[in-house]
């Protein structure tokens, strides 16, 4: 076998995939899997997101940043997370990223720089969060996504530093998107 057939060979091969649970939002597969060394892994728990997920850091003219404040039923917390949430059947992740800036923040228009992608538990799961910064952008339209998002305030970017600083941020998605605007410069 050639050195470039073999780059492309997986390191782990599924041998069988069973399907324990299904829905619109998640499933849970148990996969038989073989190693390099042939060791087999029996029963490994994957899940698996039909649904892509995106987040965008809103930045105004005058370079504040538009956090929501959001309450999550699943770990009890409250806390400032950036307007995110899933991809829509056939939209593609900037449309998907303004579709829920405006939801969530009421914010519209800016340019539109992708930040980073990333998979938040890929030992686990498929789970893939694109991330974007929208500079530029004005608050012109009420939060419709009222069932969700408590309220949305302008940040200064040093208070937003703080809150980091701080640990209230409990979202890790929001985490990794402030994180990669403040290191790549977009955000001082």
């Amino acid at each position: 076998m050639s050195q470039k057939a073999e780059e492309n060979e997986p390191f782990w091969k599924v041998l069988r995939r069973e399907k324990v649970y299904s829905s619109d939002w998640i499933n849970l597969y148990q996969d038989w899997v073989q190693l390099p060394d042939g060791t087999v892994i029996e029963g490994h728990h994957v899940l698996d997101y039909p649904k892509k997920a995106v987040g965008v850091v809103p930045v105004n003219a005058a370079g504040q940043l538009m956090l929501v404040d959001h309450y999550r039923f699943i770990t009890d917390t409250r806390g400032w997370e950036i307007p995110a949430g899933g991809v829509d059947a056939g939209e593609d992740f900037e449309a998907a990223a303004r579709r829920e800036m405006l939801e969530e923040s009421g914010c519209t228009g800016g340019d539109l720089s992708l930040l980073t992608r990333y998979h938040p538990s890929n030992g686990s799961s498929n789970q893939l969060f694109v991330l974007y910064m929208a500079r530029g952008v004005e608050q012109t339209a009420p939060i419709t996504d009222t069932n969700e998002i408590i309220q949305a305030r302008w940040f200064e970017a040093a208070e937003v530093r703080d809150l980091i600083d701080q640990d209230v941020i409990p979202d890790g998605l929001s985490l990794t998107a402030l994180l990669a605007a403040f290191y790549r410069g977009f955000l001082r």
